[in-house]
């Protein structure tokens, strides 16, 4: 069976994609206002920050994908060891630093922060972990990322495109229901399984259902975008301008707890799929969505974005410090912009030295994770 053709639309073939570091700028706004503002508003609008997390996780699935698949029509094929060596110095500086840090002021304040929480930090895989504490709260989206590169970028390079896609599509449908049986704890009690059967269960929504799901829905339509599908293609030649704002604001709306038709592990998919949807829309020349996100102020706040999101959680809540939010808010920015500007970026400099594809239609790789 003939693999599926791999195109490079003319949006593609851009150094820099519309309304992309923007909609990063956008989702780091409503992670830090999220968090700033835990004390001051209802509950459930504190998923907002949740919300620009998954943002990212769209973002990124579409982003590392394109990348990947870019690579493999320059080149020929793609290189792996390149591609973790790219993500390793874009990842981990920045979050080593922070753990560094955080140790010495875990000791100087007493914050409380346990050696196994630190360990699972630096493992990143603190979406396993039952050791939570708000210092490194974040980690859990940073795990998703990584454990993502494990995987996904292997089986890319392994598997022709045509099964991938499948494989894509087939975690998509499976994952969430059995996402939401699982943290529903429904199996115990309609199927009457044991704990250890349920935990055997939770082995799956636990690798791919809290975000990577998301992640894999950018990696999807990054492949029906790159391959001319016909579905991708009616809707970006027939949908106007607004299409994708709407879309945006129908995705939020979707995922907020409150309303009757949110239902948990399954609007987050419908969210994602309205993402991915307006990121593909916010391409185009004449999105007004996109070009507002084009905003050179958001679009600076989105090459800042990792950097806001490592640091963030010291300055925005539990400060150890205390102190005014405001001047803890203007802290964060100082320190995220010393970070990426004389630190990260020096890391970069050797990040770039791995990228195989250098030519005019190069894909920079996305500044989150958060990997991004």
């Amino acid at each position: 069976m003939e693999d599926l053709k791999i195109y490079l639309p003319q949006e593609i073939q851009k150094k820099k994609f519309q309304g992309l570091d923007g909609l990063r700028g956008l989702s780091i706004v409503m992670v830090i206002a999220s968090h700033a503002l835990i004390d001051l508003i209802p509950a459930h609008a504190r998923y907002i920050g949740k919300t620009g997390v998954y943002i990212f996780f769209v973002i990124s699935g579409f982003l590392i994908t394109t990348l990947l698949l870019k690579e493999k029509l320059v080149n020929g094929s793609i290189s792996l060891k390149n591609f973790y060596k790219r993500r390793a110095f874009r990842i981990l500086p920045v979050v080593y630093l922070y753990l560094i840090i955080l140790f010495f002021l875990n000791i100087v304040y007493n914050l409380g922060i346990t050696r196994a929480s630190f360990t699972t930090s630096f493992l990143f895989i603190k979406n396993f972990s039952m050791h939570k504490d708000w210092y490194t709260g974040h980690f859990w989206t940073l795990g998703i990322e990584e454990q993502f590169y494990l995987i996904f970028p292997f089986l890319i390079t392994i598997l022709p495109l045509r099964f991938y896609k499948r494989l894509v599509i087939l975690l998509i449908c499976i994952i969430p229901p059995l996402s939401y049986v699982y943290f529903m704890k429904i199996d115990l009690h309609v199927f009457h399984v044991n704990w250890s059967t349920h935990l055997a269960l939770g082995l799956a929504p636990h690798l791919f259902g809290q975000g990577t799901v998301l992640i894999l829905i950018g990696s999807l339509f990054s492949i029906l975008f790159l391959t001319g599908s016909n579905f991708i293609n009616r809707i970006y030649t027939k949908a106007n301008g607004l299409v994708s704002l709407v879309l945006f604001l129908v995705g939020i709306l979707s995922c907020i707890s409150v309303f009757p038709w949110y239902i948990e592990n399954i609007s987050e998919v419908f969210f994602g799929i309205c993402i991915a949807i307006a990121m593909l829309l916010n391409l185009k020349e004449g999105s007004f969505f996109g070009r507002t996100l084009s905003w050179k102020p958001l679009k600076n706040l989105g090459i800042l974005s990792y950097s806001l999101y490592v640091w963030q959680e010291l300055f925005t809540h539990k400060q150890p410090w205390n102190g005014n939010l405001f001047l803890n808010i203007t802290a964060l920015f100082v320190v995220a912009g010393l970070s990426y500007y004389f630190y990260e970026k020096k890391f970069l400099q050797y990040k770039d030295r791995f990228r195989k594809a250098e030519s005019d239609t190069t894909v920079h790789s996305p500044v989150m994770t958060p990997a991004l």
